[in-house]
């Protein structure tokens, strides 16, 4: 992970001696797979691949066979180096189970405390497994899930009031004039963005502080697009999109199968922010689960 975030702080760290175990495995392990794909030309359609055409060639073109195509390069060539590919793999994984478990925790509280929304979940839930005949305990397919249509609008609404990073650092480009006013964002500057503050914003988002799914409904859109993302924006928006609303959608609809929630009184989360980059809770998120009796 820190030779993602901080690679010189990284490589100051080896080099006195404290490595990490973890990212050494990782590093070995996708150094032994990177030659073996390599050396007896083995493609596979997964971000590995995609991370072995940009290493090789330094893009990934838009073309669907020619991204899959298997590229090598002399090794001074080559414009990633292993420990790079480790790191992206390891933030992959780990933005994903972070945000995983973070928007599948805050969805399950705030249905707590909305019982109508709750069983609007709950029977889209019940009415996806019986259409595809599919018991509680069983695995969702990825038919099933894409059915979840009310719940991928519930991850929408809980990560624009919980977003996984409170905020996003960047840096300034190019000059620019800001609209409006006469000061210029120079070169270089670095920029601090408060999604938190951003997308709890009454004048981008209607009742900011409440929490309603349908404001995503196509038929609806009542907020503004341009201030929505949870995942960032651009070249470097969340590497683990895709992967951790799905698994969120997954874990949520799984505990809807399974359990009912208790109806919970209306309280707003307190946050510590500076415990960590992440949103932290003062106390919890305290949500009480009885199990659902089904019909054999």
């Amino acid at each position: 992970m820190s030779m993602f975030i901080c690679p010189m702080i990284a490589k100051l760290m080896n080099r006195l001696g404290y490595e990490s175990r973890i990212l050494t495995s990782l590093r070995d392990m996708m150094k032994r797979t990177i030659e073996f794909r390599e050396q007896h030309n083995v493609v596979r359609k997964d971000m590995l691949q995609l991370l072995i055409r940009l290493r090789n060639t330094g893009k990934i073109g838009e073309d669907d066979d020619q991204v899959w195509d298997m590229e090598t390069a002399q090794e001074q060539l080559k414009s990633m180096s292993i420990e790079k590919i480790a790191a992206q793999a390891f933030l992959f994984y780990v933005a994903g189970s972070e945000s995983t478990a973070a928007a599948s925790a805050f969805t399950l509280y705030e249905l707590s405390m909305y019982p109508e929304l709750l069983k609007e979940a709950r029977d889209e839930v019940d009415s996806v497994l019986q259409r595809h005949n599919l018991k509680p305990k069983d695995k969702f397919t990825y038919e099933a899930v894409q059915d979840l249509k009310f719940l991928d609008l519930c991850i929408m609404e809980t990560i624009r009031k919980y977003p996984g990073l409170p905020f996003l650092n960047r840096e300034c480009t190019e000059d620019y004039p800001v609209p409006g006013t006469n000061h210029t964002i120079t070169k270089g500057t670095p920029i601090l963005i408060s999604l938190f503050g951003i997308q709890r914003d009454p004048a981008y988002f209607p009742n900011p502080n409440g929490y309603d799914p349908h404001r995503f409904d196509a038929d609806n859109m009542n907020y503004d697009q341009a201030a929505y993302m949870p995942f960032g924006e651009g070249p470097r928006h969340c590497i683990a999109l895709r992967m951790g609303k799905i698994n969120s959608k997954v874990a949520v609809a799984k505990v809807l199968a399974n359990f009912d929630l208790v109806q919970a009184p209306r309280k707003e989360v307190e946050f510590r922010f500076d415990a960590a980059p992440v949103l932290v809770t003062k106390e919890g998120l305290k949500v009480r689960l009885t199990k659902r009796k089904w019909e054999k």
